[in-house]
């Protein structure tokens, strides 16, 4: 077991994304973060997730935190990971949006999948490793 300082620090070698998980139910469709206290519903997939993103920022602009609750998801999701959340080196994170993509989620998002894939395998993904892997697809392209 982890102090709260050890766990503190632990959570500052990673950057994290999480994302809205939407799932089929008997009546409709549920859209929720991960580990989240609240969720949204709605007859489609698509209305929930508007309906989600609608709920998000209606909590935002009310001063609420709608992931508040994050801290304790993510120091779980690097002992048992979870759908929906991604854990990426901070350091890469970091070189990512000043140099490479910025805020763009899109653009982050499949660097933050491989980044959880190699996680899971034990493998590091820093920005050295992210460097080596778009040289070589560079000089496989050239």
């Amino acid at each position: 077991m982890t102090t709260p300082a050890e766990d503190s620090i632990e959570i500052r070698r990673w950057a994290f994304r999480m994302t809205p998980q939407c799932e089929e139910t008997d009546d409709g469709w549920r859209a929720s973060y991960p580990g989240a206290d609240w969720s949204v519903s709605a007859q489609s997939e698509e209305e929930a997730r508007q309906k989600f993103a609608d709920e998000v920022a209606r909590r935002r602009n009310a001063g609420e935190q709608p992931k508040g609750f994050e801290a304790a998801i993510y120091r779980e999701h690097l002992r048992r990971p979870i759908p929906g959340v991604y854990a990426m080196d901070s350091k890469l994170y970091r070189y990512l949006v000043r140099e490479v993509t910025g805020y763009d989620w899109d653009a982050l998002q499949p660097i933050f999948e491989e980044s959880e894939r190699r996680r899971a395998l034990g493998q590091s993904y820093t920005k050295e490793d992210y460097l080596a892997s778009t040289d070589r697809q560079i000089d496989h392209e050239g």
